[in-house]
């Protein structure tokens, strides 16, 4: 005999296992088209459910599209998996290079629909996206940021600082906007192992690092003006 308490344990699993299969088909169907050209009705005919389903574990598609961009930022290294990098009992320079193969792994995945979603929000914010979006973003760049003044000895809010997060993350950033399917004809990169891309990235990327502070610490690097604009 089912007791009550496993209908519902059950009911609920269904539950959760629908908005899930929802969610999936909501990010693939946003990264394909976009935000403005992605409606309830693909979704549901996509998805195999009514709207009703759709409102009910969502509420609308707008609070749908929210929903799919909170699931970008859980998949493109979380702000849990960077806390627990940057707290980590070891170097800075082994926190970096746990942060810099938490996103080649990203990038090599076999999925991109997620980081299509981010490239889209970064380059053309949706009404939905834009500031707030760009917050989750900012705040795993602050822990680069911190990661990279303690292997450098620059400051926080140094402008050779910021030069040195672009300059690191930027690779990475790049090929996460790269659409996996054209990623072989535009990238030969993805022709190779991602590990050993990533090996040659780091060696690059602290040689790199070691010479940039040794001449910021013997004051070679001329100074940066800031413009009048904010």
């Amino acid at each position: 005999m089912i007791s009550l308490f496993s209908r519902k344990k059950h009911g609920r699993e269904d539950g959760d296992a629908t908005r899930r299969h929802i969610l999936e088909t909501a990010v693939r169907l946003f990264a394909e088209h976009g935000y403005a050209d992605t409606t309830s009705k693909m979704i549901c005919r996509e998805a195999g459910v009514n709207i009703a389903a759709v409102n009910y574990h969502f509420g609308s598609r707008d609070d749908l599209y929210r929903a799919v961009l909170e699931d970008v930022h859980e998949h493109i290294v979380n702000e849990r998996e960077m806390a627990a990098i940057t707290s980590a009992d070891c170097s800075a320079e082994e926190k970096l290079s746990m942060v810099l193969d938490a996103y080649i792994a990203t990038i090599y995945s076999e999925q991109s629909w997620h980081s299509r979603i981010w490239a889209h929000e970064l380059i053309a914010p949706s009404a939905l996206g834009g500031l707030s979006f760009l917050e989750g973003t900012l705040s795993k760049e602050r822990s680069i940021s911190r990661i990279l003044s303690d292997i450098t000895g620059i400051p926080m809010g140094d402008p050779a600082l910021h030069c040195c997060v672009v300059t690191v993350m930027g690779p990475y950033l790049l090929m996460l906007c790269v659409q996996r399917d054209m990623a072989h004809r535009l990238a030969p990169i993805f022709h190779y192992r991602g590990e050993d891309m990533n090996v040659y990235f780091k060696e690059l990327i602290f040689t790199g690092l070691k010479a940039f502070a040794e001449r910021w610490k013997k004051g070679e690097l001329p100074s940066a003006v800031p413009t009048d604009k904010p």
